[in-house]
């Protein structure tokens, strides 16, 4: 049989196998009931002819797009300057191209807040890269029509699932880490921003202070800060008051490699005059002068996790919300004296 000028087409392949155009659409999608042999002849058929379904026309008939959005603040130009989330899109995109999804960027909003590619119909789902966001912006999406994945960040009264570092538990690693090396006056310094990020690893590294024994009032030991610009000259400051930490606990590598610079640029010196660890573990902390103790996890691993929430979400829809926390580890390398503790 000659295949038609217009392409190869569904009707083609299973007049040529001789058999229905449910059971060659079943064969391709793996669904229904053949016999192993019969599924293997229509998907070898398939190949010889370099026959690929009509997506449009699926995605019309299943009532699905076949994508999943993605959405970040506040550009996506500085997602992929931001080494954090570029890591975890590898993660998300990765495993959704596994499973046949594309991923597709969508940060224009209608006037209402949802973006526009959830109000067009054009993804099956939405993740949210969240840990750059405003509270109010999940307000938008309380009425979302799409399931939706908040990656690296929780909001509670938002239905949605979530996947979040350990924060608390890596907070709490610093902690503990600092006053075994014999750190008693410390500080952390983080945004003023209420992230649940920020503020998990505040309580945590309070915590682990507090269960080693060291007085932990958050007005004394936490310094919030509105940039980096602040942070730098509130730690100068610290370090010349009467009480000058011994220790400071950065909330984010990024931040932490700037104090270690500033301090430099006042001859300070990087653990001598006072220690410095991070979070994340980016690779800016390998880099860094001295190389910075931190905490660290796999990203991809958790953009992985992020997607496979989503999938089994669109596969089960009705299952109960998930709230996975992804465990965190320290990984000590320069930028720490020990005080003979």
């Amino acid at each position: 049989m000659a295949v038609g000028r217009g392409g190869t087409k569904l009707k083609d392949i299973a007049d040529l196998v001789g058999c229905s155009l449910a059971t060659v659409s079943n064969a391709i999608n793996g669904r229904g009931r053949m016999s192993e042999d019969m599924r293997r002849e229509i998907l070898a058929k398939c190949a010889e002819l370099n026959f690929v379904p009509n997506s449009a026309g699926r995605s019309l008939r299943l009532q699905r797009a076949d994508a999943v959005g993605v959405i970040y603040a506040p550009s996506f130009a500085e997602l992929f300057g931001n080494i954090f989330y570029a890591r975890i899109m590898e993660g998300l995109s990765e495993t959704f191209g596994e499973a046949g999804l594309d991923l597709i960027l969508g940060n224009r909003k209608d006037s209402d807040g949802l973006p526009s590619i959830v109000r067009q119909g054009k993804v099956d789902a939405l993740v949210v890269l969240a840990g750059v966001f405003e509270a109010d912006a999940y307000e938008s999406l309380r009425n979302c029509p799409v399931p939706v994945c908040m990656v690296d960040g929780h909001v509670g009264a938002l239905e949605a699932d979530a996947v979040t570092s350990d924060g608390f538990g890596g907070g709490r690693l610093v902690a503990e880490y600092l006053v075994r090396e014999g750190h008693q006056n410390v500080r952390m310094v983080a945004y003023k921003n209420p992230l649940y990020n920020i503020e998990q690893r505040i309580a945590g590294f309070l915590s682990g202070l507090r269960a080693s024994g060291v007085e932990a009032r958050e007005d004394d030991v936490v310094i919030r800060i509105s940039d980096n610009a602040e942070a730098g000259e509130r730690v100068l400051d610290s370090l010349e008051s009467g009480e000058a930490p011994t220790a400071v606990f950065a909330v984010n590598d990024t931040l932490a490699e700037y104090l270690a610079t500033e301090l430099q640029k006042r001859g300070k010196n990087v653990p001598g005059d006072v220690s410095l660890v991070g979070f994340d573990d980016d690779p800016i902390a390998r880099r860094c002068e001295p190389a910075l103790t931190t905490v660290g996890m796999d990203k991809r691993v958790f953009g992985s996790i992020s997607a496979g929430l989503v999938l089994e979400r669109l596969a089960k829809p009705e299952k109960p919300l998930v709230h996975h926390v992804q465990p965190t580890r320290m990984v000590i390398r320069d930028s720490v004296s020990n005080l003979g503790g």
